[in-house]
């Protein structure tokens, strides 16, 4: 039996723990055929085989990314670029949105996202006004980072019907200055009031967002992604779409929100695990608090900077709890977004009484983000076997924003991939994109050195081995998705989705991880990405 492909001459990095080295990995059809050192693969080199000489570069399993937005990222592509950096002011912000305001005929929305206050050479949040010198004809919207807080402007506030006498809704806050008049700055469910006059993106668009968004993760190596929040028939469609056509790009678990189409999935019999390899059905997602650097995650104690407030609860507390006992009792695995650890607590108590109301032995729920951390909620979850999801980058982007708000010593297990290894608990790495970059290698550089974009170290008892890094971002999203017997690893009989990276990670300074190019990404023994210059 030949090879259809053969990667030999490198250093793979198998993702199993206590493999022997290899060089080689070989491929027939979408799966691997063997793995192991250049001499014992050779005889599988027959007269079709294609062959690619690694020199030296290093061979990973394909990253999984256990939670991002793939359709947000696509459609960010087309939205204003408020990143920070590039911008450094708001007055940068402001004459991107201008700049694209004049280009669009007047009435039309202009969606800008991407900006950290923290970052901003002002220190604060865009306001109405700013926003109303970019332009007057135009309804603008300005997402922050994290997507839980934006910015509007008078046109937008008009259109949403926000005024002084608008009253906060139930888990959203509405910025207001002294005498009430609203800032412009919109928290959660506040929020929402705006992004419900957008128009909702068109079933082809959002297929062409998919199609953006898997180009940009494939040029990363990623090659399964997690979309994070599935609540429109549109978006099933999309996805659905490409995959009818064999054009998904990446391998698709879909997370569908509990409060927007558990109850129709229920009632047609579909459950988690419902799919094949390309498309198929992940959790059942709650939010339970929003962000940090919205002040907004629900914490146990209040933030340093505004001591009036804990941050919120999406819902009820009660009913949240309902919600993720009722998901159980359907059949899926559930999950829910959960920053703080009041909310974290929250989620624990949910999971613990819906297994003792039906008890089940493999159920995997999931602490999206899982971000503050007490020990005893550390102990719960490696009682419970819960999957934490750690947005991996996120101290690499925020920490300033993390810092004012907390201080350093609640940081102590954010995140803490070295706690979860040593305590057993399976924690799968994520990026959250389009909140932060979807550079999976970025995830590892912030996982190997626990420093923030500025060099600041961040706890470093929470670092892990690069080779911890790379099953966190691999072996262990498969893991959270029931797949590990799929993919997550380089061994005989998975699916051949592999990553050849342009140089040997060993001989890289961890700090510079993240710059590290894809040469090739393979996703089911074919070749899908090539870095243009690749020998």
């Amino acid at each position: 039996m030949h090879a259809d492909l053969l990667l030999y001459g490198g250093h793979v990095v198998t993702a199993v723990a206590g493999a022997p080295p290899a060089s080689a990995v070989a491929v027939l059809g979408d799966r691997i055929l063997a793995v192991g050192n250049d001499e014992d693969l050779r005889p599988l080199v027959g007269p079709r085989t294609e062959t690619i000489p690694l020199r030296g570069r290093t061979v990973t399993p394909g990253f999984n990314d256990a939670h991002c937005h793939p359709m947000a990222l696509g459609l960010s592509l087309g939205e204003v670029d408020a990143r920070t950096p590039p911008n450094r002011t708001i007055a940068d912000i402001v004459q991107r949105i201008a700049a694209r305001a004049s280009a669009r005929p007047p009435g039309t929305w202009i969606v800008a996202r991407g900006y950290d206050q923290a970052h901003l050479a002002e220190g604060r949040h865009p306001t109405r006004d700013d926003l109303d010198n970019a332009t007057i004809h135009h309804p603008v919207l300005l997402i922050r980072a994290c997507g839980h807080v934006g910015v509007a402007n008078s046109y937008a506030l008009r259109l949403a019907e926000i005024g002084p006498g608008t009253p906060d809704p139930p888990g959203g806050t509405i910025d207001r200055a002294a005498d009430g008049t609203p800032t412009g700055v919109l928290r959660e469910a506040a929020l929402t009031l705006v992004r419900e006059r957008l128009p909702a993106p068109t079933v082809d668009e959002l297929v062409e967002a998919i199609r953006r968004a898997g180009e940009t993760f494939l040029q990363h190596g990623v090659t399964s992604v997690q979309e994070a929040g599935i609540r429109r028939s549109a978006e099933f469609l999309a996805y659905q779409t490409l995959a009818a056509r064999g054009e998904l790009p990446v391998r698709t678990s879909l997370m569908i929100l509990i409060d927007h189409l558990l109850e129709s999935c229920r009632s047609v019999g579909i459950r988690t695990g419902t799919g094949d390899a390309w498309l198929r059905i992940g959790p059942a997602k709650l939010f339970l608090d929003g962000s940090i650097g919205g002040r907004t995650a629900r914490m146990s104690q209040p933030y340093v900077d505004r001591p009036d407030t804990c941050g919120l609860w999406m819902d009820d507390p009660h009913e949240l709890k309902r919600k993720i006992v009722a998901a159980h009792r359907a059949g899926f695995q559930c999950c829910a977004h959960a920053i703080g650890d009041a909310a974290i607590e929250l989620l624990l108590d949910a999971f613990e009484e819906a297994l003792e109301q039906e008890p089940r032995p493999d159920h995997r729920h999931r602490i999206e983000h899982c971000s503050i951390l007490r020990p005893d909620l550390i102990d719960r979850i490696a009682r419970l076997g819960a999957i934490p999801i750690p947005g991996t980058t996120f101290l690499h982007d925020f920490f300033e924003v993390y810092r004012t708000g907390l201080g350093t010593d609640r940081l102590r297990y954010a995140y803490a991939l070295r706690t979860f290894f040593d305590r057993g608990i399976v924690a799968a790495a994520s990026s959250d994109t389009p909140v932060c970059s979807p550079n999976a290698l970025l995830g590892i550089q912030t996982m190997v050195t626990r420093r923030s974009a500025s060099g600041e170290l961040v706890w470093p008892e929470e670092r892990v081995t690069l080779e911890e890094a790379i099953r966190a971002y691999t072996l262990h999203g498969a893991i959270a998705s029931f797949e590990e017997r799929l993919k997550g690893t380089l061994e005989p009989g998975k699916l051949a989705d592999l990553v050849v990276l342009e140089t040997d990670l060993r001989d890289v300074a961890p700090d510079e991880l993240a710059s590290v190019r894809v040469d090739y990404t393979v996703v089911g023994g074919r070749v899908v990405h090539e870095r243009p210059g690749t020998a």
